[in-house]
């Protein structure tokens, strides 16, 4: 399986609401997505998003990646974001969120200007 987590640090309050309908959309075409095994978003306040995904393979992961609501997204991540960590790696076992977010706290931040 190919694990992908994200920590996306919202740029202001006022991006939020852009970064939530945003969010939103990717995290339903993610569970629409043939070959998506595991699909959830949370937030820690209102200013750090977190996402976790699993899939099958690759293939399946990039099918999501490159398309639709995801690749709107990402072309505004500067937008709204400042910083963002993603992280990718492969298990036989689906991780839960204290394992997601241990291997992303060993994970440098992109800056974004």
């Amino acid at each position: 399986m190919i694990i992908v987590a994200t920590e996306l640090h919202v740029r202001s309050f006022w991006r939020f609401f852009e970064f939530a309908l945003v969010s939103a959309r990717s995290m339903q075409q993610a569970k629409k997505t043939a070959g998506n095994i595991y699909a959830a978003g949370k937030n820690k306040s209102w200013s750090i998003g977190y996402t976790l995904t699993v899939w099958e393979n690759t293939e399946a992961m990039l099918d999501f990646r490159n398309t639709g609501a995801h690749k709107l997204a990402m072309s505004k991540t500067r937008k709204l974001s400042h910083q963002y960590k993603t992280l990718q790696w492969e298990s036989d076992k689906q991780p839960d969120w204290e394992e997601a977010g241990t291997r992303l706290a060993e994970t440098a931040f992109k800056l974004l200007n």
